[in-house]
């Protein structure tokens, strides 16, 4: 299900070439994709039934859910006028088309965000002519607001081809999760998010050039996609969307984040956050993107990240998310993309169900004893390779010239040493928090 052949209503446009902008009239379908979490799901879907600007058509993927969510969500759509189902992606996207304001799409199998997700961005663009596809995830709360202010953004100018929403946290509703995404940084394997952890009062209201996006909340205009291509599936579970970001950047399309529509995000109800799953995944497909796209970056990317996403596990003895980050490397070595075979279904639903548990959030104290012990190792390293010079007296009153030119490696090694030892000082704690 991937590329943009299957695209048939305006393949091949490029940025500001094509079909023109039509105001307030253009066609929005929101696709919302469910996974073994219904309630979320119609939370979602109700917010958005809410909204001053409501979605031409709303159509909800499950993805291979296996619990009762298909039940669940007919019982209810069945009580809305203008309901219909499908009993797989094969008579959504090729039987009679219904022209009906709620659709739900069965998917027989899990095959991932990007998976799901596309299925319901063709039925969008091939079946009920979108302009724009707005991708929400379903542990979503939309403001009554959000689709109207992203219109604005995105109609102002019709070479953006996605923009992002003001992402808040579902559990404190005035603190930012993400100013609709960040910035990349390949050199340190790192993807930021913009503003995340502050108030929602300190930041403006002015459109912000982005260079990724987080899929929570994505308004992407039809005419993108079909230049571009759907979401690439190889990666199952997240960096799909940044894979897309770019991909849509280097094609010449820009991405904003409009900080007037506000999206609430309850994060990661579909695989626990910071379990080892979520660190598989995260892990191997970082190595996957930076590889993709910035090979140039890769030999210093790639070692600072196994540092990083190392250290602190180690450090906070997670020895189970530890390994998973071993497994992510090695199965990156061994060119394995998509769902891994080690992680079967019943997996994915255990880890869902931890990952909607309530959890004890880990304490600033110790967290800052696991910064202060990683660097004190880091400087242990360092003082044991300088040291080991001045211990011979040979060397001790030797030029500085004679004794780097007796030890050419030994001298290049210290100076990279210092530059890692300046550069991971300057990130260490920040990046640390989020691992």
């Amino acid at each position: 299900m991937s590329g943009g052949a299957t695209l048939a209503s305006v393949a091949g446009v490029r940025p500001g070439v094509g079909r023109e902008t039509i105001g307030f009239s253009s066609r929005v379908v929101a696709v919302v994709l469910n996974w073994n979490a219904w309630a979320d799901t119609i939370a979602c879907v109700e917010s958005l039934l809410a909204s001053t600007h409501v979605p031409h058509q709303i159509v909800i993927c499950d993805n291979g859910s296996r619990d009762d969510s298909i039940a669940r969500l007919k019982q209810w759509g069945e009580n809305r006028d203008g309901f219909v189902s499908f009993r797989n992606p094969e008579e959504a996207l090729e039987g009679v088309h219904l022209a009906a304001p709620l659709v739900l799409i069965a998917l027989p199998e899990n095959g991932g965000y990007a998976h799901g997700n596309n299925i319901g961005i063709r039925y969008a663009i091939d079946r009920s002519n979108a302009e724009f596809v707005w991708i929400l995830n379903n542990d979503t709360v939309a403001h009554g607001e959000a689709l109207e202010k992203m219109l604005e953004v995105a109609e102002s100018d019709r070479t953006i081809g996605i923009v992002g929403s003001k992402l808040l946290r579902f559990d404190q509703p005035d603190t930012i999760q993400a100013m609709g995404g960040g910035h990349i940084i390949p050199v340190l394997c790192h993807d930021t998010q913009l503003h995340s952890g502050q108030k929602e009062a300190s930041v403006g209201t002015v459109p912000i050039a982005l260079d990724h996006i987080v899929g929570a909340s994505l308004l992407v205009r039809a005419e993108a996609v079909c230049a571009v291509g759907l979401i690439d599936e190889s990666y199952f579970l997240y960096r799909e969307e940044t894979d897309w970001c770019i991909r849509m950047r280097r094609a010449g399309w820009k991405l904003y984040c409009c900080p007037k529509a506000t999206v609430w995000h309850k994060q990661s109800h579909s695989i626990g956050f910071k379990s080892p799953l979520h660190d598989y995944y995260a892990v191997r497909n970082m190595l996957r993107l930076v590889w993709k796209f910035y090979p140039a970056a890769a030999p210093t990317a790639f070692g600072y990240f196994a540092l990083r996403s190392m250290l602190p596990k180690l450090v906070r003895f997670e020895i189970a998310r530890l390994v998973a980050v071993i497994h992510a490397f090695s199965d990156f070595f061994s060119g394995i993309s998509g769902r891994s075979a080690h992680h079967t279904d019943q997996m994915l639903v255990t880890s869902y169900v931890a990952g909607t548990v309530t959890r004890t959030t880990w304490q600033p104290s110790p967290r800052a004893a696991g910064v202060v012990f990683a660097l004190l190792v880091i400087g242990a390293v360092l003082w044991s390779g300088t040291s080991f010079i001045s211990r011979s007296p040979q060397q001790t009153h030797r030029p500085i010239a004679a004794h780097r030119a007796a030890h050419p490696s030994r001298h290049v090694r210290d100076q990279a040493l210092s530059r890692v030892n300046s550069d991971s000082s300057a990130h260490w704690v920040s990046l640390v928090d989020n691992r």
